[in-house]
């Protein structure tokens, strides 16, 4: 947790010495009792934050993330599901036609697909190398809530920006269901990030490479 602060104050105590005594027997006075500080406003801060990271960090690491119009569930085991399905992309539409649909827009090495198609207000966009599927690039609504992702538990999920964009990357092979159809299917390392209220998904092995740049 490098973003908290790693230095905590020390709470002490101040202690008040008797008066020295004189020559003449007689009982020496009580001490003062120790008067303790309370916490200062900072610390009891820092340990709030410390708390809610360590309780976000369990959450991601063995629950559930939702994400723009995602949910990401952990699992130990992954279901069985068809390696090789053919992809439900939707009909077949033109550039023009699609951001009617949505108002979206493409990093620049994803401006120029190989294929557009539309699925119930979601837009699919295909790029083929030699003649065969790299990636392909799913939007729609933040909120619509129709892909769900089963992601091992050993997962490295982390969080990353795509040109200033909150995301998430899922480096592995995973689980994909969507919603409005289909049946669940492997997926190849995922990009998810989340722009003026639309969810982009680009899977591709290089998903990274291919969303970053301006």
């Amino acid at each position: 947790m490098s973003d908290l602060i790693h230095e905590l104050e020390l709470l002490g105590a101040e202690v008040e010495w008797p008066a020295t005594p004189a020559f003449a027997p007689r009982a020496a006075p009580a001490p003062a009792p120790a008067r303790r500080r309370r916490p200062s406003r900072r610390l009891v801060l820092v340990i709030g934050l410390a708390v809610l990271a360590l309780a976000a960090g369990a959450l991601a690491a063995t629950g559930v993330i939702h994400f723009g119009g995602a949910t990401i569930t952990r699992v130990d085991t992954l279901p069985p599901v068809d390696r090789a399905p053919r992809l439900a992309l939707g009909i077949p539409i033109t550039m023009p036609e699609a951001r009617r649909i949505l108002p979206f827009k493409l990093p620049p090495r994803l401006a120029h697909p190989d294929a557009v198609y539309s699925r119930e207000d979601t837009i699919n966009l295909l790029y083929l190398r030699d003649g065969r599927p790299r990636a392909v690039l799913t939007v729609f609504r933040e909120g619509s809530g129709i892909l769900d992702k089963l992601v091992s538990t050993s997962s490295k999920v982390r969080r990353v920006r795509v040109n200033g964009d909150p995301g998430l990357y899922i480096p592995d092979v995973h689980v994909v269901d969507f919603l409005y159809g289909g049946n669940p299917r492997l997926s190849q390392p995922t990009l998810l990030w989340v722009r003026n209220s639309l969810t982009y998904r680009l899977e591709a092995r290089d998903a990274l490479a291919l969303a970053s740049g301006e």
